[in-house]
C-alpha cells in the first residue's frame, strides 16, 4: 500500500493548482484524466498509514479532486455522478476541516438543484452555506442565491443576495473557482437582473461582462457563455425586444459551444431559445434553434479506465 511523504503532498498539491488555473479553459475531455488520476492516487494513499500532517493534507487534496470530478460531471450533464462526488467531497472536506473545500461543494450543490429546477432548494443551500464558508467562496455563493431568487421571480431577496455579493470581492486565484472579481459581478448581476425581467438594467451589466471576458482573451468559455446567453435574454426582456439581434448573439454562443460544450451554457441557451419561440418565422432564430439541436452529444466525457 502506498504511503504519501511530504515531497509527494507538494506535488500534489502543484497539480491542483494547475488544474485550479487551467480548469475554466480547458477543454473536459482533456481535463478529466488528469483529475482522475489523481483522485485514485490520492484516495489509494488515503488507505494506507501515514502521519496525523500528511494524512489530513491529503484527505482535502482528495475531496478537492472529487469536486472537479463533480464539477465535470455537472458540466456534461450528469447529475448523479456530480451529487457521489459532490457528497464525497463535501465528507472529505469536512474531515479535514477545509472551509474553502466544504463552501465550494455548497456552491456546487447549488448549481446542481439550480440547473434540474429546483430553485428554492438551490437558494436556500447557497444561503445556509455561506455565513460559514471560507471568505473566498462567499460572493460566488451569494451569486447563485441571487440567481436562483430571480428564477423564483423573487425581486427582494434577489437585490439582497446582489448586496451581500458585492461586498465580497476577491482577486486572488485560489482553490475551486475562478477569484469572484468585478466581472464575476457584471456577469451574475446580469443574469440575476435579466432572470427577473428587467432587461433594461442588465443589458450594460452583461456587456461590461463580455467586455472584459474579450479583452481577457476569454480565457473562461463558459462564463463568457452564460453572460452572452443574459445578453440575449436582457434584450427579450426589454420594453421593445430585439429578437434578432439575441438571435445573433445566441447565435456566438453556439459557436462557443461547438469548440467548447459545456452543460451550464447549452442549459442558457435553451431557455433563450424558448423565449425566442414568439419569433420562430424570423430567419436567424430559425437557424439558430435549428444549430441547437446539434449541440447535446459533444458533451460526453471519455470513458474511465
Amino acid at each position: 500500500m502506498a504511503h504519501p511523504d511530504q515531497l509527494t503532498v507538494e506535488e500534489m498539491e502543484a497539480d491542483l493548482d494547475g488544474i485550479a488555473a487551467t480548469y475554466m479553459a480547458t477543454p473536459h475531455s482533456v481535463m478529466f484524466p488528469r483529475i482522475l488520476a489523481g483522485w485514485r492516487q490520492a484516495e489509494e494513499f488515503l488507505e494506507g498509514r501515514g502521519g496525523l500532517k500528511v494524512r489530513r493534507q491529503v484527505t482535502s487534496f482528495a475531496g478537492r479532486y472529487g469536486f472537479y470530478l463533480a464539477r465535470l460531471a455537472l458540466n456534461t450533464g450528469d447529475d448523479e455522478t456530480a451529487r457521489r462526488f459532490g457528497m464525497l467531497a463535501f465528507q472529505h472536506g469536512d474531515d479535514a476541516d477545509d472551509a474553502l473545500l466544504t463552501g465550494t461543494v455548497a456552491g456546487l450543490r447549488s448549481s446542481l438543484a439550480y440547473f434540474a429546477g429546483t430553485f428554492q432548494t438551490a437558494a436556500e443551500i447557497a444561503a445556509a452555506a455561506r455565513p460559514t464558508a471560507d471568505p473566498y467562496a462567499r460572493a460566488r455563493l451569494a451569486a447563485f442565491e441571487a440567481r436562483a431568487w430571480a428564477a423564483l421571480g423573487d425581486e427582494t431577496r434577489t437585490r439582497h443576495a446582489l448586496d451581500a455579493m458585492a461586498d465580497d470581492l476577491f482577486t486572488v486565484p485560489q482553490f475551486g473557482e475562478p477569484p469572484f472579481d468585478d466581472e464575476a459581478v457584471a456577469g451574475f448581476t446580469a443574469v440575476a437582473l435579466s432572470r427577473l425581467g428587467e432587461g433594461t438594467e442588465a443589458e450594460p451589466h452583461a456587456r461590461r461582462s463580455i467586455t472584459i471576458l474579450e479583452e481577457q482573451g476569454i480565457r473562461r468559455p463558459e462564463d463568457y457563455g452564460g453572460s452572452l446567453a443574459a445578453l440575449a435574454t436582457a434584450l427579450l426582456n426589454r420594453p421593445k425586444p430585439d429578437p434578432e439581434e439575441a438571435a445573433r448573439i445566441m447565435g456566438r454562443t453556439l459557436d462557443l459551444l461547438a469548440s467548447y460544450p459545456t452543460r451550464t451554457v447549452l442549459h442558457r441557451a435553451h431557455e433563450v431559445a424558448a423565449q425566442l419561440d414568439p419569433y420562430a418565422t424570423l430567419p436567424v432564430v430559425a437557424d439558430v434553434r435549428e444549430r441547437l439541436h446539434h449541440v447535446r452529444p459533444l458533451l460526453a466525457l471519455p470513458a474511465a479506465r
